[in-house]
């Protein structure tokens, strides 16, 4: 007897669960993806017919605007008082100006195929609408690196003015705040919020979230980079000594640390293919 899709499913869930039956779902196109469309107008049939409309910019706004009337049936005009469309949203190619009120003129010297989204170019994946659009018009996205550890924190009056990887800034203070936290359980000081199941799982999560020793004691962590890199055999390499905790409280450093956490900008970014 053929199997149905009903008995496929259910052997789908069986061997990987919810994850790889929601998956397979969307993949067969029965639970589609919210993201898969822009959406739709509720205009009134022939609502446009024989109107026309005037929309002045030709930025991401006005676009839209005009692509939405257009199918209604508007017939519409867009205005543009630059030499291009797109407004923020602009692709620098080689061979593109770039002139700026009271700036010299730049000329673009990329080397064929290369561009550089220039402005409006992180496209977050809770914009869906935008995503929407990226699909309807064949738009190409590829994933855009907004954050990485090995970016380099500089501030002049902080660690000699000698650059900070990221990796270490934020591990390093997980570590100094894990310690400090672990200290107040220790101590009592959260008796009335923690009972004493929840102490003991609270000193669990913070010697793993710190990378703390077994005594609640923040020395360092390869989370944060080794100032010598392990080698072949027994040698272990050596960890970098702990930033101090004090600069690391400074908001010009943990502002840094904290950007790609805003919701506009998590993980995964995208950007248009140029």
């Amino acid at each position: 007897m053929a199997a149905t899709r009903r008995d496929f499913l259910m052997r789908v869930a069986g061997a990987g669960g919810y994850s790889a039956t929601f998956v397979t779902l969307q993949t067969l196109g029965l639970m589609p993806l919210a993201v898969s469309a822009a959406p739709k107008l509720q205009l009134a049939p022939g609502v446009g017919k024989g109107i026309k409309v005037v929309v002045l910019g030709a930025g991401i706004a006005g676009l839209v605007s005009a692509y939405e009337m257009g199918k209604a049936g508007f017939q519409c005009t867009v205005l543009e008082a630059r030499d291009r469309p797109g407004g923020r949203v602009w692709t620098v190619r080689g061979g593109d100006i770039v002139d700026s009120i009271g700036e010299a003129r730049q000329i673009a010297s990329f080397a064929g195929g290369n561009y550089f989204n220039a402005g409006a170019a992180r496209i977050p994946s809770i914009h869906k609408t935008i995503l929407g659009y990226c699909k309807d018009l064949g738009i190409a996205l590829e994933v855009e690196i907004n954050s990485s550890r090995s970016t380099l924190l500089v501030n002049d009056r902080d660690f000699g003015g000698k650059p900070v990887e990221q990796r270490q800034a934020i591990n390093d203070t997980r570590g100094h705040v894990s310690e400090l936290l672990a200290k107040c359980v220790t101590r009592g000081a959260l008796d009335q919020e923690l009972t004493g199941e929840d102490r003991e799982r609270m000193l669990g999560f913070l010697r793993a979230y710190g990378d703390l020793t077994s005594g609640l004691v923040y020395e360092g962590s390869e989370r944060a980079g080794f100032a010598r890199p392990p080698r072949a055999g027994s040698d272990a390499g050596e960890l970098r000594p702990p930033l101090d905790l004090h600069t690391l409280l400074d908001a010009r450093f943990w502002n840094a640390m904290l950007f790609e956490e805003g919701l506009d900008y998590q993980a995964t970014m995208f950007q248009p293919v140029g």
